[in-house]
């Protein structure tokens, strides 16, 4: 088949794909065509579930599609899931529990990767300088790859501080740290960003990537907000830290900022696995429009989308955004300039 050929039977294609438009001229494909063109990864198991919730709650809600494959708790503590768990060394105050139970967790259940501290350039959270982290690591991290296990970086937060705590980190491992993949985290409203984010580290580290927390969340520093509004946090603080500090998500803009970066996600083959925050009653100060459990312990809209519950379609929308009109004569030319070549 010539290049004029396929070129032409590729215009067709998107063509049709692309012949229904909304209101706003945004071509919608569905999903699975979507994840179809654009990777030939297995997209439908990368999703996860971040579960603080014990076996309070029911799992299952989320695993009736089959998207959803694994599952952390922030912790070294299983629930009684038939999904891999991967177990996590949260920081110092886990260190005991993390070490005393690894072998039988492993033993006894479907695992195959460990994450490292969480966002350890962070105050409020495992608060770890590089060197810290390193003797960690070291210490109860590294030997676990003699298990035959896959190796996650620490989690640094979305702060710019983050990517160079792990840069430090490595340094100051002087080689006796080998991650398999970086876990991050992110949290901001642009998808735009998140995947420029994204890129960016795993160009920085050349490791896969996993994004074990992220939502679409305007997140307010301690350091910048009035002494009144402190106060006002002290119940509900705002989680982490962010520089974007607009206005909050809307529920439209969540769901279709979690659809375009989770098809990001999904059609990106050195994207493993990610998790949304969150899959909770109480998302801690985040904005409760990225719930995917309500305070009853049930899935919710947003979560039946994270799990692909109603067949949910991709609109090339923002970030790949165009009229099917333009798309057509994108590919003409393309096809003009071909039979010139050819």
């Amino acid at each position: 088949m010539t290049l004029f050929s396929i070129a032409l039977l590729l215009i067709l294609g998107l063509s049709h794909m692309c012949s229904a438009l909304d209101s706003r001229n945004t071509c919608t494909i569905s999903r699975t065509t979507f994840d179809t063109i654009l990777s030939s990864t297995n997209a439908s198991s990368k999703a996860g579930l971040a579960w603080p919730n014990g076996n309070f709650d029911d799992y299952k809600q989320y695993t009736s599609t089959g998207k959803v494959s694994w599952y952390y708790t922030w912790s070294p503590n299983v629930i009684n899931a038939d999904l891999e768990f991967v177990p996590m060394l949260w920081g110092e105050d886990q260190v005991q529990a993390f070490s005393s139970t690894i072998d039988e967790t492993i033993s006894q259940n479907k695992v195959s990767a460990v994450l490292g501290m969480n966002e350890p350039e962070q105050g409020g959270q495992s608060n770890l300088t590089p060197a810290q982290g390193a003797d960690m690591w070291k210490s109860y991290i590294q030997p676990l790859k003699s298990q035959g296990l896959r190796l996650g970086t620490p989690a640094p937060s979305s702060a710019p501080s983050g990517k160079t705590w792990i840069q430090d980190w490595i340094s100051v491992c002087d080689g006796g740290c080998t991650p398999d993949f970086v876990a991050l985290h992110w949290y901001d409203i642009n998808a735009t960003q998140f995947q420029l984010y994204l890129e960016d580290f795993h160009n920085a580290f050349d490791l896969p990537i996993w994004v074990t927390e992220w939502a679409c969340q305007v997140i307010y520093r301690f350091d910048e907000l009035d002494p009144r509004q402190l106060f006002l946090c002290i119940n509900s603080p705002p989680k982490r830290q962010n520089y974007n500090n607009g206005p909050q998500c809307t529920q439209e803009e969540v769901v279709e900022f979690l659809n375009q970066t989770q098809s990001f996600m999904d059609s990106t083959p050195w994207v493993e696995w990610y998790a949304w925050f969150g899959v909770m009653e109480n998302l801690q100060g985040v904005n409760s429009v990225n719930a995917m459990m309500d305070q009853n312990g049930h899935i919710t809209a947003l979560g039946e989308q994270y799990i692909g519950e109603n067949g949910d379609s991709v609109q090339l929308s923002r970030a790949i955004r165009t009229h099917p009109t333009h798309l057509q004569l994108i590919l003409a030319f393309t096809t003009i300039l071909l039979m010139y070549i050819v």
